[in-house]
């Protein structure tokens, strides 16, 4: 009998043992990612492949995390406008036409935005988002760009 209880020690130390590996493995210990500037802003759409009808709605989806102090808002901007009509290009490399703004419900470090604008008028668009946390620190996402007709 005590052979036994000698080994039913040893097996359960065991498991025991295997479970505190199991359990510490599966937590998450790693530290928080850092992000540049406190900000990261990426879309989460491609540019449409083919070209779209003028008054037809876009959505435009992106996602921006900001760890400390959190996201405050997401911006649409539209950074260049040829139009086809004219013929001429409006390059907006300064201040860049701000299509909407959207505020973060709540405290939050991660906000997907979901921001809808009309093109109403027809030429080639490039597009961008910019996200800012809460302490005005921003990040820009890539360029997208489209055809309206």
């Amino acid at each position: 009998m005590p052979a036994k209880r000698h080994i039913s020690f040893y097996m359960w130390s065991i498991v025991i043992l295997l479970l505190t590996l199991f359990v510490a493995a599966c937590s998450d210990n790693a530290p928080e990612r850092e992000l540049p500037n406190g900000v990261r802003t990426q879309l989460l759409v491609k540019q449409p492949e083919t070209t779209l009808p003028v008054g037809t709605p876009l959505t435009v989806r992106s996602f921006t995390e900001a760890v400390t102090p959190g996201v405050s808002h997401v911006e649409l901007y539209i950074v260049q406008l040829s139009s086809q009509e004219k013929g001429d290009i409006v390059d907006l490399n300064g201040p860049h036409k701000l299509i909407r703004s959207d505020a973060a419900p709540f405290d939050q470090t991660t906000f997907t935005a979901v921001q809808r604008f009309t093109p109403l008028t027809s030429g080639h668009y490039v597009i961008k988002v910019v996200g800012y946390n809460r302490s005005g620190t921003s990040a820009e996402s890539e360029y997208i760009s489209f055809d309206v007709e």
